[in-house]
């Protein structure tokens, strides 16, 4: 570090330091955009090769990964009607939410695997997957199997709403609400999700859905991650997230960075200061870090767009619905960016 800038760092934070940079932050944003924005990436040959032969992948690591999920259970055999084959009808499950088929159109679908000998399901077997303890083990394994190896990584977090009728459109209807000063999640209308991405692999190695406030859900992701074994370096954060308790979250070797809001102020703790020095001493450096968060908006876009919205109505069938389609997200990322 140079002198110059060492000594400026060190300097002690204002208050009118920081009002002067909460003035400006729009011209500076819009600078640094308009300087140093990265042009959109041509769509190549051997992206465009990998996208249309994702299917193929993705149906391969359907078969593998749900085998080696089923085989990590202990079945516990009991005596009466023998159950449905739980690994076929959880292949048949994630099938029908990559498609975003109904359950009769699936019921028809799933004749096709009878040349290959494989049993049929009616409609009413294929909706209580959903709610199928079995299956939502299998799929609890599966999603930590897609994570991949435990490990250190620079993340994202993000939340957003998936609307539960095609009438609705989440992104419309938040910003309606944010003018009135009203709160989205009021009306269940919407299933709200929390990712946390790995940025380098765009991997969702953190996930929480249901009807529960943004907050609560990325607290749940954040334990998610814990229990899997994974620490995260890096963390970015929109400025849902700026508070100074949101630190209190990680270790303290988690660098946290995100955009201070209006009303910021220069109280709290010495990693929320440290954050506003590199955004008002430093802030070309600190937004070309902060802007690599634009991937989970990325993902959560590219998501609704391949799915759709949610035909569950039953709670746990909504969140088994959110959770399989993370699992899809991180089978196609696996295979589009290896």
């Amino acid at each position: 570090m140079f002198k110059r800038y060492r000594k400026s760092w060190n300097k002690q934070l204002t208050n009118s330091e920081l009002q002067k940079a909460k003035d400006e932050s729009t011209f500076i944003r819009g600078l640094y955009t308009q300087r140093y924005g990265e042009p959109k990436k041509p769509f190549t040959k051997k992206y465009d090769k990998k996208m249309r032969t994702q299917l193929r992948g993705i149906f391969q690591q359907i078969k593998t990964d749900v085998e080696t999920a089923y085989y990590q259970i202990k079945m516990i055999k009991k005596t009466g009607r023998p159950p449905k084959d739980k690994m076929q009808l959880c292949k048949l499950h994630l099938i029908q939410v990559y498609f975003n088929l109904t359950n009769r159109d699936m019921e028809s679908f799933a004749d096709l695997f009878l040349i290959n000998g494989f049993p049929t399901y009616s409609y009413k077997t294929i909706e209580r997957a959903y709610q199928d303890p079995i299956i939502a083990m299998i799929l609890h394994n599966i999603y930590v199997i897609s994570c991949g190896e435990k490990r250190e990584f620079d993340g994202s977090g993000d939340g957003t709403g998936t609307s539960l009728t095609i009438t609705k459109h989440y992104r419309t209807d938040r910003l309606q609400d944010l003018k009135n000063n009203e709160e989205t999640s009021k009306r269940k209308e919407y299933v709200y999700s929390v990712a946390i991405v790995d940025i380098k692999t765009n991997i969702y190695v953190g996930f929480a859905s249901g009807f529960k406030s943004e907050k609560v859900l990325f607290l749940e992701a954040l334990e998610m991650i814990k229990k899997n074994g994974f620490k995260i370096k890096s963390m970015l954060l929109d400025k849902g997230y700026s508070y100074q308790s949101i630190f209190s979250c990680f270790d303290k070797d988690t660098k946290v960075i995100t955009l201070p809001k209006s009303n910021a102020t220069i109280r709290g703790p010495k990693e929320w200061k440290e954050m506003l020095k590199h955004w008002i001493r430093h802030p070309f450096g600190f937004l070309k870090r902060y802007f690599k968060r634009e991937i989970s908006e990325a993902n959560f876009s590219r998501d609704k767009k391949k799915h759709g919205v949610i035909r569950q109505k039953i709670t746990d069938r909504i969140n088994t619905t959110c959770l399989s389609r993370a699992i899809l997200h991180n089978f196609a990322m696996k295979y589009t960016y290896p």
